[in-house]
């Protein structure tokens, strides 16, 4: 399968294991529910140890991360799109852009309504996450954008909204993936390099909230509260 191919090409050494197909090859080994109630109970003990003081916040920003990337998304690599599409279930269905990313956190344990956000303007879906004045902002093309993200962001994984498009960024050194929907060629859900993205040369806006290093959104999405 092409996407699994191309998959290979990437190496996403601190934060991904070495099992999780955005790394490499390898299918989940347990259903999808089962993971989804994995999550849950990954998710207690960790609120525990939190509010026990025995972890601090770049440690479950960092378990986020993992949860996302290597619990989550994977499942949804080879779903296919459809601008109308709201599937909950991955690889049944079809899965819009939004959709795709409102249903992740969803599943990842953030308590939010998927079909609400999922329907909201890119810059209205950043601003549940982020507060305006901490959003990375820019008018400009894809080269110039990554460039500048790059410089001035920390690794991790974070929401972007494009002019007609929404998914998610992660970053490791000079290295940039965007995961999403893709409505291009009617793609679906796969991983690509940034730079070479054509959904992204397409935007000339860039929306990025950040997930990982977001103490805020952490919290929320820790302690169960809603976000909205």
């Amino acid at each position: 399968m092409v996407i699994f191919i191309l998959m290979l090409q990437f190496r996403i050494k601190p934060i991904l294991k070495r099992n999780s197909i955005l790394h490499g090859n390898q299918l989940p080994k347990i259903s999808y529910d089962s993971t989804l109630r994995l999550v849950t109970h990954q998710k207690a003990n960790l609120r525990l140890k939190y509010h026990s003081k025995t972890i601090d916040i770049d440690s479950v920003g960092n378990a986020f991360t993992k949860t996302l990337l290597n619990q989550i998304i994977p499942y949804w690599l080879g779903t296919s799109w459809d601008f109308n599409g709201y599937t909950a279930k991955p690889k049944q269905g079809n899965i819009a852009c939004g959709y795709f990313v409102s249903t992740t956190l969803l599943h990842a344990g953030c308590k939010l309504n998927r079909y609400k956000m999922a329907q909201k303007a890119a810059m209205e879906e950043a601003l549940i996450l982020e507060p305006k004045d901490s959003l990375f902002i820019r008018y400009t093309n894809r080269s110039k954008f990554i460039k500048e993200f790059i410089a001035k962001s920390k690794n991790g994984i974070y929401l972007i909204g494009l002019s007609f498009h929404v998914g998610y960024l992660y970053k490791s050194g000079n290295e940039v993936l965007f995961i999403h929907s893709n409505y291009i060629n009617r793609q679906g859900v796969i991983v690509e390099n940034a730079y070479t993205s054509e959904a992204l040369e397409a935007s000339d806006i860039f929306v990025v909230a950040d997930l990982t290093n977001n103490n805020a959104f952490l919290k929320k999405w820790l302690n169960d509260i809603e976000i909205k």
